[in-house]
């Protein structure tokens, strides 16, 4: 037998004669499953078509497996720009040209980045359509789960869950599907909202957005802790951006209500388990008692029930399999309202099939149509980071094909993408006309105690993130892994003994704090974490100076913390914040996820300036 070495060598340059020579006196036997995938790999990722093609057909001498990144030997082909090393790993080995590796990377992405570009072209010609006319999954990256969307006209409308941050259930537009402008809250009254002391992970879940008689729709479920635990509130308004009417709460238990308007224009409201359906009135009042119409295809912790009709039919999609790994989404369906319904032969229509790529744990998902004739889902998804959600469930879009006997396939089968073709590649964003940023509060109206004073912000001091109510927590969503948010924090106008600075938050239970503490003399540099019933509370050192500039720096679960001085940075302290995560602790209801943001706690005012949020997706 020949030495692993000679034969790797002879693969990744091409030398077919030597190869075949070798292979007749028996000199390609007895490798291992292990080297058998470094030559296969590597002879694609040198580009050599001819002995990649041998290696399968006349030598045996191959793997097929991905390596530990999902790299797949159309991935390595793609890389080294050769066509028809790509040709063969696609068409006969039969790779798929936009499945994802754990970095999130396509063999399209990798044939756009390698220096030749024929393989590039190659894709480009079979897919019919170039990277530039692609986008990426998450569309709506950090803490937006659970989406539901409407189209009117030519305009599409997206609602998320918001949980107890205020304001409430973010209403999104779209002309594309693909960029999204915040334009309003649903629950825009705090004071109405029914916010007030709720644990996080309580409050506003699974939304549903939909259009009847010349209004808009939202329903949602408020969960609370006390009696009754679960209330359905529905509102309505004539403009999407507000204002919204007062929220109407309808006593009904349950989870995750959605609207359907019949043929006949008679109205349902459904709520899990399952599909349960009860008749309301145009204005939104029950008029029936509340039935269950079906239960499920998985049986597994069915919820999210959306009704559809088309062709004749009525179509259920149920998102089952609990809201972890398993999450997926069904469909059943019935020629009656109230069934009986049978379910789809190729269920789950979407669930994670890929391991290895990052965008998993899909599923909650609602269907809308283009202009066209078109269908696509938007659904809930969540991406890994070190095996934690930190960015918790985001939205997500996919295209469905429907099957010649009827039945909706997303993503033909292939579970949630990471990269996809455009749904109108010629479409130009409309101009934003939403409100100018996306800032949260938990139960709180930030309005109230931050004021924005051109570059600077202005808090006034409020209660320990720990307590439920009376927070000065002005957060952002965390859309990437990898961020650095910075400020300068000035306590001069504060009270002595006030604290402000940076904030990563998760929840009452989970976060850490970043900045000075106000002396008669200066400040002392402090970071505290809250994980779960645990205070840890550190002083890193004093300042002759009431302020300074801060920054923290994200990579995973890891928080660099820095004091800055112009270009200079000192690093003072590196986390491990794993606790910002829906799996960072157990016990109450995390289904949220991070946020990153600033923090005032006292009585007097802090004021931050040069503040920064900047979010890298990158390679981890």
């Amino acid at each position: 037998m020949s030495s692993f070495d000679q034969v790797y060598g002879l693969a990744v340059s091409g030398d077919v004669d030597a190869l075949q020579a070798l292979a007749l006196r028996g000199g390609l036997d007895g490798f291992s499953p292990e080297q058998k995938q470094k030559i296969t790999l590597d002879t694609a990722w040198a580009g050599q078509a001819a002995v990649l093609r041998s290696l399968f057909q006349s030598w045996h001498l191959y793997s097929a497996d991905p390596d530990d990144l999902g790299r797949t030997v159309l991935h390595c082909a793609a890389a080294s720009g050769d066509p028809e090393t790509v040709r063969f790993a696609m068409d006969v080995l039969g790779f798929d040209p936009l499945a994802a590796d754990a970095r999130g990377l396509t063999p399209l992405d990798l044939a756009a980045r390698a220096p030749r570009k024929d393989a590039c072209a190659f894709l480009t010609g079979r897919l019919g359509f170039t990277p530039e006319e692609t986008y990426r999954n998450p569309l709506l990256r950090g803490f937006h789960p659970d989406p539901s969307v409407v189209r009117v006209g030519e305009d599409y409308y997206l609602v998320n869950s918001s949980f107890v941050f205020f304001p409430g259930l973010p209403v999104y537009h779209s002309r594309d599907l693909i960029h999204w402008t915040l334009v309003g809250h649903a629950a825009e009254n705090l004071e109405k909202s029914g916010l007030a002391g709720l644990p996080g992970g309580y409050g506003y879940w699974a939304p549903d957005i939909s259009w009847f008689n010349g209004r808009f729709w939202v329903v949602a479920t408020l969960r609370r802790d006390t009696e009754p635990v679960r209330l359905q509130m529905i509102t309505s308004a004539e403009n999407p951006a507000g204002p919204w009417s007062e929220p109407k709460f309808l006593p009904l238990d349950g989870i995750d209500p959605s609207l359907f308007t019949d043929a006949d224009g008679r109205r349902y409201i459904l709520l899990n388990p399952g599909a349960i359906m009860a008749e309301i009135d145009p204005e939104g009042n029950l008029i029936s008692e509340p039935e269950m119409i079906y239960f499920g295809s998985a049986r597994i912790k069915p919820e999210g029930p959306h009704l559809l009709r088309k062709d004749g039919w009525y179509y259920l999609f149920l998102a089952e399999g609990g809201t972890g790994p398993e999450h997926m989404e069904t469909v059943m369906r019935s020629r009656s309202l109230r069934g009986p319904y049978e379910a789809c032969p190729f269920n789950p229509i979407l669930s994670r099939k890929n391991p290895f790529s990052p965008v998993g744990r899909s599923g909650h998902g609602k269907l809308v149509s283009t202009p066209d004739g078109r269908w696509y889902m938007v659904y809930l998804c969540g991406r890994s980071v070190e095996g934690h959600t930190v960015m918790g469930r985001e939205t997500a879009l996919d295209p469905v094909v429907w099957t010649a006997d009827g039945w909706p396939a997303v993503n033909s089968l292939k579970g949630p993408s990471c990269l996809q073709k455009l749904p109108f590649p010629d479409a130009v964003p409309s101009e934003g006309c939403g409100e100018e940023s996306d800032w949260i509060s938990p139960r709180s109206d930030y309005r109230a105690f931050a004021d924005f004073d051109g570059e600077r912000i202005l808090l006034r001091g409020g209660a320990d993130p720990s307590e439920i109510s009376g927070t000065s927590l002005l957060l952002i969503r965390q859309a990437e892994a990898c961020f650095r948010q910075s400020a300068r924090v000035d306590l001069s106008r504060a009270a002595d003994g006030d604290f402000a600075g940076l904030a990563g938050y998760y929840d009452e239970r989970s976060f850490f704090l970043f900045g000075l503490r106000k002396g008669p003399e200066g400040c002392t540099l402090e970071i505290a974490e809250q994980i779960g019933s645990e205070r840890r509370q550190r002083t890193l050192r004093s300042l002759r100076s009431f302020e300074a500039c801060l920054s923290a720096e994200g990579r995973g679960l890891n928080r660099a913390l820095y004091l800055c001085d112009g270009p200079e940075k000192e690093l003072l302290l590196t986390l491990r914040a794993d606790y910002l995560s829906d799996e960072g602790l157990t016990g109450g209801k995390r289904f949220t996820g991070a946020a990153l943001g600033l923090i005032a706690v006292g009585s007097g005012t802090a004021v931050f300036s040069s503040c920064s949020f900047r979010f890298q997706e990158a390679v981890l």
